[in-house]
């Protein structure tokens, strides 16, 4: 395997999920867990996994976890546990640490004690869910930094025939469309702007959330 090296720590829905996913993606994963049934679940889906303690700082260092560029903690359900686990890293000199948390109050926390990243994942999931059932034509939408989106999105018939020429989605609102993906085709860069576009294309297209938003 040629990806990157990650562990996970914590193998509840969050961490399991991503610990597959990541795997999945070409990458070696070590999951750990003081939970030796799920980890004995997981065994068969990622590069290893171990039973340990992540918030005993000799289990984390006999795991070698300083050797791992990410570390993502996914043990938000005991606060202590995830507050030493994150503390241990840092000590080890982990070069990046995400964590979960499940509160604003636990995210401040986290990143004050050496966390580079803090998930609030149940709050991203309700605001993508929010933007799914409001904007149906809003297919995804992907955090690029804290003012560029990168948003999958699906044409009506409005836009049915008409090229970027004639949208002048740059010029107007300075937003770029990257890619093209039609029905039983592959997604494709886009490069030719006279190319017309159909109904229920889908564009991947980046720029500020609300300028996106005013268009499609």
């Amino acid at each position: 395997m040629n990806g990157k090296n990650y562990a996970v720590i914590g193998l509840g829905i969050f961490g399991y999920r991503l610990a597959i996913e990541l795997f999945e993606l070409g990458n070696n994963i070590l999951a750990v867990d003081r939970n030796r049934k799920l980890v004995e679940q997981i065994k068969e889906k990622v590069t290893e996994a171990v039973v340990a303690d992540a918030s005993d700082y000799e289990a984390l260092e006999e795991l070698k976890i300083q050797d791992f560029k990410t570390v993502i903690v996914g043990m938000s359900d005991n606060l202590e546990q995830l507050i030493l686990c994150v503390t241990n890293l840092k000590k080890l000199g982990v070069e990046k640490i995400i964590a979960k948390a499940n509160r604003k109050i636990h995210e401040e926390i986290l990143l004050k004690i050496g966390a580079d990243e803090v998930v609030l994942a149940e709050r991203e999931m309700a605001e993508r869910l929010a933007h799914r059932i409001s904007r149906p034509d809003i297919l995804n939408i992907i955090d690029v930094d804290s003012e560029v989106k990168l948003v999958n999105v699906k044409l009506g018939k409005k836009f049915a025939g008409k090229t970027l020429k004639d949208l002048k989605l740059r010029e107007k609102y300075n937003v770029n469309v990257i890619l093209l993906k039609r029905k039983d085709n592959p997604i494709k860069l886009i490069t030719d702007p006279n190319i017309k576009f159909q109904e229920d294309d889908e564009l991947y297209v980046a720029g500020d959330e609300d300028d996106i938003y005013k268009i499609f």
